[in-house]
């Protein structure tokens, strides 16, 4: 618990070997425990260690919780962890690749929902938004998609991994017509149609 309550105190430690410690899964839960406090790790070698899938998990949730939106963009967005010979793959990302913070965590909401989008189940999550918010919302779905754009600089490789438009992602919330035609009145359009 000394090297977890240490990583909490976020230290000016960029990288960490821990390789061939004997850490085990309660071992690895601390860690992870601690690197959600952390922004200043990048780097963190465990491999060698006595760390099952039980511990890797811990560590994958770390940086990158899918659970919810708000445990996506709480997740460690600066931590680099490897396990065996190669980094821990979080998903789509190959783990905090970009050197800001900022943009791998734009990079984790925009994926989950590219993933939601897909199945369309964002709308359960966004279901009862205020629709005064939703230019703010289309606002915050292109900033994350360009900033995911950004971590994923090869274009086949962002189209890939996240083919869905940010408008497709805000209309899939606005599936009930009458929030929208109450903001559209709102706004002064009580003459538009949806074909204008």
């Amino acid at each position: 618990t000394v090297l977890a309550d240490f990583l909490a105190t976020n230290p000016r430690l960029k990288e960490l070997n821990l390789v061939d410690n004997r850490l085990n899964d309660s071992d690895a839960a601390l860690i992870a425990t601690a690197l959600r406090s952390n922004t200043t790790l990048r780097y963190l070698h465990l491999h060698g260690n006595e760390i099952t899938n039980v511990g890797e998990e811990s560590l994958r949730l770390v940086l990158y919780d899918e659970s919810s939106l708000n445990s996506a963009a709480d997740s460690n967005h600066r931590c680099n962890i490897r396990l065996i010979d190669i980094f821990i793959v979080v998903g789509y990302i190959g783990n905090n690749s970009h050197s800001r913070g900022q943009i791998n965590r734009a990079a984790k909401v925009y994926k989950l929902l590219s993933i939601r989008n897909q199945s369309m189940s964002n709308v359960k999550h966004f279901g009862n938004i205020d629709v005064k918010i939703l230019p703010n919302m289309l606002e915050a779905m292109q900033r994350y998609h360009n900033a995911a754009s950004v971590h994923n600089a090869n274009a086949h490789s962002f189209r890939r991994n996240f083919d869905v438009e940010p408008v497709s992602i805000v209309y899939e919330t606005l599936r009930k017509w009458d929030k929208v035609m109450k903001l559209c009145k709102s706004l002064g359009a009580e003459n538009m149609s949806i074909n204008d």
